[in-house]
């Protein structure tokens, strides 16, 4: 007999009662030994599995990815809105100096504080200068980077790299992306998610090695992220969920190392917020709690994509009492997860958490695609984790299968994201496939304004739309129209100004005026200047002045009413300078130095040059006015 089995040989008279005895010992040492596995939570295992050099590549590679998927972007240009204010016009990107830095340190921008997003330009700037191809290459390289980090987060909770794979192959073709990722000013998205989850790796090291570096990086990075856009304000909370659900800190300890992220947050989130605008809206558990369902069913990926939707609205007080209990319902019924599956209630709290600060400023538009970029971070992970423990009954077939269905998910998803992504390369804009998709006064409102700069641009020598993007445009607008053909032969012999082109205008103009028609319609109280300037614009194009003056100065009384200062004064100023040309063409010179005399005061109020020739304008009326005979 084997020695192994002399060991083990049951000798006479040892008593059944000792055997099953030490089997209850052992499995309770097990126990113990799994309890204290758990207490160390990642101390146990390490924090990135595998060689770093393979998953280096992989970051490469995915970050190399999700560049390639946007690069029909590069070519959008600058949006017609925000990118002028926090671009094109912006001159504390225009060069890396200490003032600029300073400034853009110390001081909020365009109604927000978000110093990281304009160092982003700032780089940008230095780079390739005032080029829209290289902003939006930076974006996709930005976006490319946080996709990269969606792999190694995704590996650091699952410890299974084809569940991290899956997670950022998700991430890269999800269409709730794309406006986060084609707008330029949307880069502040990018920027915070591409720091803030760096920050919790680093955060996840300090509780590995128990070195404080790690945690001063985690911190810095976390300061960095809510520098980047206050969004991500709220992901101290989730480190806290992760230590108490996952590594099963005790409340005190889990508290006391967040009480600094809380604080840096603390400081961005007052800075950003006396630079907000009041919008005049309360906080609605009703609301809320539509805008929650809208949020996850766009998290889906099978939503409908579109730059605004009109906001939910309360009808009655109980649906707002069935809102209330609803968010209680959400809120509590992850803790009950907890135990049997805490990563699925951690990652559940993370895209909760996520859609807190959106929620909490009241914006006008409380779901909207850009602010669910980070917490779909948390969703790709938990349905590439889900279809894993779906399918591991499987057995051998399991990575087929889990490959396969991740394949289906995000071809479907990926055809989603190239038609959105299509339909900003729209040479009427983007706003023209949104107007099928939502009935938000601001989206035709955008349209008409879109389509009044395109008409001033035809046959403007100064800034003319140039012979191809003319084509492109009466491709889409005249597709099946007789005098296409026409207007092609006429831009073919390069006339600056021949009747098929003014005709085309007139066109344009007519679009506009249409689109701006269906705004007043669903206007309701919102309070809307650019509506009537540029419709007084259009008028004006028409020689209409009477009706171009009454629209301008309903642009006037319109722009009082706004919050946004920057926008106010703009507007206004547009509008006294346009009253003051109707009024020098009906030479009514007293009337036109008066209009043009309010439009420069309001302009050195606020600071600004854009009309950087009313002052000159001023100085001629006088002279006119001057050598006129006294009556």
């Amino acid at each position: 007999m084997s020695a192994a089995k002399k060991k083990f040989k049951k000798k006479p008279g040892q008593s059944q009662s000792r055997t099953v005895s030490e089997s209850a010992a052992d499995v309770k040492r097990n126990e113990n030994k799994i309890a204290v596995e758990r207490k160390k939570g990642l101390g146990s295992r390490p924090l990135l599995p595998g060689p770093w050099q393979i998953n280096l590549g992989i970051f490469a590679l995915i970050m190399i990815g999700m560049v390639a998927f946007y690069s029909p972007d590069l070519h959008l240009g600058f949006f017609a809105v925000d990118d002028p204010d926090y671009v094109v016009k912006n001159p504390w990107i225009q060069s890396i100096s200490g003032e600029n830095i300073n400034h853009i340190l110390t001081t909020p921008y365009f109604a927000n504080y978000s110093p990281a997003h304009l160092f982003s330009y700032m780089v940008d700037y230095a780079i390739g200068g005032p080029n829209a191809f290289a902003f939006h290459l930076s974006s996709n390289i930005w976006a490319g980077v946080v996709a990269g980090f969606v792999f190694l987060m995704a590996l650091a909770f699952t410890q299974n790299k084809w569940v991290s794979i899956a997670a950022a192959i998700l991430f890269i073709v999800h269409p709730v992306h794309v406006e986060a990722v084609a707008w330029i000013s949307s880069r502040k998205d990018l920027v915070a998610a591409a720091f803030a989850l760096p920050s919790f790796l680093a955060y996840l090291r300090y509780r590995n090695d128990k070195a404080r570096r790690w945690y001063i990086i985690s911190l810095f990075l976390f300061l960095l992220a809510v520098a980047g856009k206050l969004s991500v304000a709220t992901f101290p909370a989730f480190f806290f969920a992760y230590d108490i659900f996952i590594e099963k800190r005790s409340w005190r300890r889990a508290i006391v190392d967040k009480i600094p992220f809380l604080v840096a947050a603390l400081i961005v989130a007052l800075a950003a917020a006396s630079a907000q605008p009041s919008m005049g809206h309360r906080p609605d558990p009703y609301v809320l709690s539509a805008a929650l369902v809208q949020n996850i069913w766009l998290l889906s990926g099978f939503g409908s994509y579109v730059l605004y939707r009109l906001p939910p609205e309360t009808t009655q007080t109980i649906w707002e009492i069935g809102g209330a209990f609803f968010l209680i319902a959400v809120v509590v019924v992850p803790f009950f997860l907890r135990k049997r599956f805490p990563l699925v209630a951690v990652l559940i709290y993370w895209i909760l958490f996520g859609f807190i600060p959106a929620q909490v400023l009241s914006f006008t538009h409380p779901v909207t695609d850009r602010y669910i970029f980070f917490p779909s971070v948390a969703a790709v992970i938990l349905l590439a984790w889900g279809i894993f423990e779906i399918t591991k009954r499987i057995g051998r077939y399991q990575l087929a299968v889990l490959s396969s269905l991740t394949l289906i998910i995000a071809i479907i998803w990926a055809i989603n994201t190239m038609n959105y992504i299509s339909e900003w390369k729209d040479p009427r804009s983007v706003w023209y496939a949104a107007m099928k998709k939502s009935s938000d006064p601001t989206i035709s409102q955008n349209l008409g304004s879109y389509y009044v700069g395109l008409a001033r641009s035809i046959g403007d020598s100064s800034q003319s739309i140039s012979k191809e993007e003319l084509q492109r445009l009466a491709s889409a607008v005249w597709s099946k129209d007789p005098r296409l053909p026409k207007l092609n032969s006429e831009l073919s012999t390069s006339q600056q100004s021949g009747p098929m082109k003014r005709e085309f205008k007139d066109q344009i103009l007519s679009l506009a005026w249409d689109a701006f028609e269906k705004t007043l319609q669903g206007k309701e109280d919102r309070v809307m200047p650019a509506l009537f300037y540029n419709r007084g614009l259009i008028l004006l194009e028409k020689n209409d002045l009477n009706g171009a003056k009454k629209e301008f100065l309903a642009g006037v009384n319109e722009a009082s009413r706004e919050t946004f200062a920057p926008v106010r004064n703009e507007l206004t100023v547009y509008c006294y300078t346009d009253l003051g040309i109707i009024s020098w063409k009906q030479a009514n010179y007293q009337e036109a130095l008066k209009w043009f005399r309010l439009g420069e005061q309001q302009q050195n109020m606020a600071g600004a040059n854009w009309v950087p020739t009313i002052s000159q304008t001023c100085k001629q009326l006088e002279a006119i006015i001057a050598s006129k005979p006294a009556h």
